[in-house]
C-alpha cells in the first residue's frame, strides 16, 4: 500500500514514500534496466533503500514519490539539487520496465513541473538523460523541456563512461506562458 497521497495527475498519482515501498524500490533499483540511471554499479538491499531514503527525506534540497497508476507503484521521481536563491530544481525519474510504454514517465514528469513552477514557484526545472535513452529525451521533448547541451562522459556503467543530455525548461516556457 502506498503512503500519503501527495499529488494527484490524470494517469498517475505521486505518493510520499513509505517504508512499505522500500521492497519495490530496491527491486527496481537493482535491475539492469533501471541501475544505469542512478549511475552506480553496487547492489541496494531494502536496508540500502531505507537509508538511502530516510537520509533525503531529512534535507531541504530533494523530495522523493513514489509513481502510482491504478492504485499500485510504477515507478519513482525525485526532485533533488533544489535551490531556491536560484530559483530551480532537477528533476528525475524512472518506471519499472513491466509499466514502461504506458505513459506514466510523461504524466510524472509533467505532474513535477507543474509542481516546482506552480506551488513551489521556481523559475528553471533541468534534467539529465543518458545520451541513447531515447524514451526519457522524448518525455522531457512533450513536456516542454529544450535540450541545453551535453554533459561528457558523466555517467559510469557496464565498464564504461557514456555521456548525458541536459535539459531545462523556464516558467515563463512552461505551457506556452
Amino acid at each position: 500500500m502506498p503512503g500519503p497521497l501527495f499529488l494527484r495527475g490524470d494517469d498517475v498519482d505521486l505518493h510520499v514514500v513509505d517504508e512499505d515501498d522500500y521492497a519495490f524500490l530496491g527491486r527496481n533499483w537493482n535491475d539492469p534496466a533501471v541501475r544505469p540511471g542512478f549511475g552506480t554499479a553496487s547492489v541496494r538491499r531494502e536496508a540500502d533503500v531505507a537509508d538511502h531514503v530516510e537520509s533525503l527525506s531529512d534535507g531541504d534540497d530533494t523530495e522523493i514519490f513514489l509513481v502510482c497508476a491504478d492504485g499500485g507503484p510504477v515507478g519513482e521521481a525525485f526532485l533533488f539539487d533544489l535551490s531556491p536563491q536560484r530559483g530551480r530544481v532537477e528533476l528525475g525519474y524512472w518506471i519499472a520496465p513491466e509499466s514502461q510504454g504506458r505513459g506514466y514517465a510523461t504524466g510524472t514528469a509533467d505532474l513535477l513541473v507543474e509542481y516546482a513552477f506552480a506551488e513551489r514557484r521556481l523559475n528553471k526545472v533541468v534534467a539529465r538523460v543518458l545520451a541513447f535513452n531515447d524514451g526519457s529525451r522524448r518525455v522531457l521533448e512533450k513536456v516542454g523541456f529544450e535540450h541545453a547541451g551535453r554533459l561528457r562522459e558523466d555517467f559510469y556503467f557496464d565498464g564504461q563512461y557514456h555521456d548525458a543530455d541536459l535539459y531545462d525548461l523556464l516558467a515563463a516556457e512552461w505551457r506556452g506562458d
